[in-house]
């Protein structure tokens, strides 16, 4: 492995596939707020954006109020049915492990609520495979602002440090914190704007980051 001592990992299409229960829970959301259902590609388009941008991109409402509920709703179903839905993406456990055998450090940086990733992790077994948890309660700015980045960093006194993501957003959010970034295709970026970015490797499996 190269001298990394720390990996970060995005969540949703990095590590895990939570696809069905996000766009069930959004759904269940429109149909509380009288809205009009959004396609399963438009929401899939908008994982990895906070919940709150993501609904005004879908509805084009801005207001508070609406933004306010539609997250309350979305979270009232997610509750329900998102940690036993959500599978973990091809290898990425055996990676996980792979790097904990190693020694090194791992952490989650994510748009999703970093306790519903607690959660999910206790359900797939997994959650003694990462040492640190970064959501959106526990920053102020979101990515690709590099706040989260930098608060996980000083918390596990991480010297050098790789990000992993799927998404421009995870790209955009390594160059602002000038770390090392590797992009995944598993999610809705396609290669050839990850590779627009400064990269080590855009891979096309995440196992493919343990022959780096």
């Amino acid at each position: 492995m190269n001298n990394y001592d720390a990996y970060i990992f995005d969540f949703d299409y990095t590590l895990a596939d939570a696809t069905n229960p996000i766009v069930e829970s959004f759904n269940y959301a429109f149909d509380k707020l009288n809205l009009k259902r959004a396609s399963y590609k438009d929401i899939v388009n908008t994982i990895g954006i906070p919940l709150g941008e993501a609904y005004t991109l879908l509805t084009g409402d801005k207001s508070e109020e609406s933004v306010n509920l539609f997250k309350k709703y979305q979270k009232e179903k997610s509750d329900q049915i998102t940690v036993k839905q959500t599978v973990f993406i091809g290898e990425a456990k055996k990676v996980l492990e792979t790097l904990k055998s190693n020694d090194k450090k791992i952490g989650i940086v994510s748009s999703r609520w970093g306790q519903r990733i607690n959660d999910i992790l206790v359900n797939l077994d997994a959650r003694d495979l990462v040492d640190i948890i970064i959501g959106t309660e526990h920053v102020e700015k979101y990515k690709p602002n590099p706040e989260g980045l930098f608060k996980i960093i000083d918390m596990m006194e991480a010297k050098n440090v790789l990000y992993i993501g799927d998404s421009y957003i995870d790209a955009e959010t390594a160059q602002n914190a000038k770390v090392d970034f590797v992009g995944v295709t598993t999610g809705t970026t396609p290669r050839e704007k990850l590779e627009r970015y400064p990269n080590v490797a855009v891979l096309d499996d995440i196992a493919g980051l343990l022959e780096i």
